[in-house]
This record gives structure tokens, sequence and C-alpha cells, in this order.
């Protein structure tokens, strides 16, 4: 697919220089080599704007010049700001120092998870059809749940979070947040079973008609009432598509706990200090087990 895209762009860059007169030195190259622009004497070659161009759903014709002819803009633009942001010896900064390490550490991290995604097999027929039979809330009795929803803010004292616990219906809800003097918002919204776990499923589902049920999100919390429930079965090529993916996924996660999470335990264990700092101790294995399972 690269490959593609790469032949594709060079070949809107080609068309549109073409049509050029008076070519600088610069230009020349550009339309001789790998090169597609330069800016202040650097280079930005033809793998530079496909890696730029990545992900997109990039259509044919006209207008995929116009999306190659921007995205390129954008890159030289990018250079044009980051050369200023140089002159003015801003990448010499502490601040530009530390987010450089982190970038460079996460690219780091991103790698080595691709690298061990392409060792993870390809999911057979049979792996397949036995995460749909064990999961038919996903695929064929998959339901989109149409809610009214109330948005607020995690109370400061979990412990707040009791009085909630008797209210059993959204009206209720609202009325303990205007007298506690907590901003929310009620919001209409939806659920689709395809992306909450079996377990949370068979829990809602279980509820009375009309009942409310509270879940984090985004840092706060939800307030949830059912209005309506619509049988959306997800079936052939789609269910399979997507839980190849799943199956794919679950397979990743397996690989890294058996794999990653023993080196980084190991390295953790060598990790010193300062007082005050530390992880609390019960909590380490699970932290380490989770960080090498993302």
């Amino acid at each position: 697919m690269r490959t593609l895209v790469v032949n594709g762009v060079l070949l809107g860059i080609t068309l549109m220089l073409s049509g050029c007169s008076g070519e600088t030195k610069a230009e020349k190259k550009i339309a001789s080599g790998q090169v597609v622009a330069s800016v202040n004497g650097e280079d930005v070659t033809i793998y530079e704007l496909g890696a730029e161009l990545q992900g997109m759903d990039i259509p044919s014709g006209e207008a995929r010049k116009k999306i190659e002819a921007a995205t390129l803009q954008k890159i030289i633009d990018r250079k044009i700001l980051a050369d200023i942001a140089r002159d003015r010896k801003l990448d010499q900064t502490p601040d530009y120092l530390l987010q450089t390490r982190r970038a460079d550490e996460q690219l780091l991290v991103n790698l080595l998870q691709q690298n061990e995604a392409g060792k993870i097999p390809t999911p057979t027929s049979e792996d397949i059809e036995k995460f749909i039979a064990e999961n038919p809330t996903m695929f064929g009795q998959r339901e989109l749940l149409v809610i009214d929803q109330i948005q607020f803010p995690m109370p400061g004292d979990r412990k707040a979070l009791m009085a909630y616990q008797p209210l059993k219906t959204l009206d209720e809800v609202e009325q303990k947040l205007i007298a506690d003097g907590t901003e929310y918002r009620r919001v209409p919204t939806s659920l689709d079973t395809l992306q909450l776990p079996a377990a949370m499923v068979k829990s809602i589902m279980a509820l009375p008609p009309g009942e409310v049920f509270v879940v984090p999100a985004g840092g706060g919390l939800t307030a949830n009432r059912i209005v309506e429930t619509r049988s959306t079965p997800l079936t052939g090529s789609e269910a399979t598509s997507i839980a190849r993916a799943l199956v794919r996924k679950q397979m990743m996660a397996k690989k890294a706990a058996a794999e990653l999470q023993p080196l980084l335990a190991q390295a953790r264990a060598k990790v010193v200090y300062k007082p005050g700092y530390g992880p609390p101790k019960s909590n380490s294995s699970a932290a380490a087990k989770t960080a090498a399972a993302e």
C-alpha cells in the first residue's frame, strides 16, 4: 500500500512541476530525483511526503493532487517555522530537550510494539469463529442502547459517591447534583454493545427498566438511563473482519505479557527511587503488566 501511495504522490508532484518555466537549480533537482521540495537547503523527499500521507484515504485525479500539494505545503511550512524556532535558540531550552526525549522514547515504544505485532500469526478461521461464538453481544446479539445521560466530575471524596447509590432515576441524580452545587451536563447519547465488555453488558441489561447505572468516563462519571434498545446484529464479512482484528489484539496482549512483562519487571527491580517517589509495592506488579500489554 505504501508503494502505491508514494508512486501516486511522485506522479502528482511531477505533473505539477512539469508546467513550470525558468526552473531554478533546486527545482531541477526536484524534477530529476526523489526530492520534491527544498526548504532553506533542506530536502523534502518523496518518502517524507509519503509518510505524511500514510493512513489518509486519498482519492484519485485532481482531488488527489490537491491533497498531495496541501500536504507538501504543510511539511514546508513546518520546516520554515522550525527554522525560525532554531534561530531563536528554542531548541536549546530544557523544555525542548525534555519533549524531544519523551517523543523519541514514545517512538521507540511504538516501533517495539509494531515489531512485536509483526510476529503475530494471522488468526485462523477457527479462532475467529470461536471468538464470535463466545461474544454474542458483540456480534449476533449486538444492540445499540439509546441513552439519556448526565455527565459530572468525580467527587474529590470518593465516599460522597455512596450518596448516589440509593438513587433510582436520572431525575433524582440531577436533583442531587443541583442540591450539591455540582456542575453537570445532561445529553442524549448511545452505547454500542460491540464496544463494551460482555460482563458490563450483562449487568446493564439485567437492570430493571429505567434504572440508572453509573460508569466512569474521561476522568469523570456518567449516570445513564436506557431510553431505547435497538437490535443491530453484526454478521457476515464485517463481523469476520472485526473479530479477526480483536483476536489479533488479544494475541498481541498475551505475547506482550509473556515476553515483555518479565523484562519490564526485571528492569524495574533495579530502579532506584528517591524516597517518597516509588510506586506502592502492592501495585508495582500490576502496573508492569499493564505497561507491557499497552
